[in-house]
C-alpha cells in the first residue's frame, strides 16, 4: 500500500513538472553577468551592443531578418505556445565571417501582438548560453 502511494505521488509529481511553462526551466541558464562586465557581451562600450539592440526591436516589430532558431541541441527552455525563437548575429568573425556570437530571442506571439520574453547570449555558437536581462 505504501509502494502504491508513493508511486502514485511520484507520478502525480512528474505530471505537475510537466505542466509547468517553459519559462520554469530559464533558471538552469546562468545570469550574463551583469555585475562582472565582460567585453565579450553587449554593451555600450562594444559593436555588438549596436546590433544587440536592433535585434530586440526587430523580434518585436516582426521585421525582415527574424531567422527562426530552432533550439535543435535543447539547450535552452522549450518554446510556449505561441512562442518562438528568433537568433540574430552580433558580430563578424575573425575570417570575415559571421562570427561565433549570437543573441537568441524567445518572443510571444499571440495574434496582432509580439512581446520579447526572455533573451540569451551565445559567444561560442550554440555550445553554451547565458541569459541577458536587459
Amino acid at each position: 500500500m505504501k509502494t502504491q502511494r508513493a508511486t502514485t505521488w511520484s507520478l502525480g509529481l512528474i505530471v505537475a513538472g510537466a505542466l509547468f511553462s517553459s519559462h520554469a526551466y530559464a533558471a538552469k541558464i546562468p545570469d550574463c553577468g551583469k555585475r562582472e562586465p565582460s567585453k565579450t557581451l553587449p554593451t555600450p562600450q562594444n559593436s555588438e551592443y549596436d546590433a544587440y539592440r536592433n535585434a530586440k526591436t526587430s523580434a518585436v516589430a516582426g521585421g525582415p531578418g527574424n531567422t527562426v532558431f530552432n533550439n535543435n541541441e535543447g539547450r535552452l527552455p522549450a518554446a510556449g505556445k505561441d512562442e518562438v525563437y528568433y537568433e540574430y548575429y552580433l558580430g563578424i568573425g575573425g575570417d570575415g565571417g559571421a562570427g561565433s556570437h549570437r543573441a537568441v530571442l524567445l518572443v510571444q506571439t499571440p495574434k496582432g501582438k509580439r512581446k520579447l520574453v526572455e533573451r540569451y547570449y551565445t559567444q561560442d555558437h550554440y555550445a553554451s548560453f547565458c541569459s541577458l536581462k536587459s
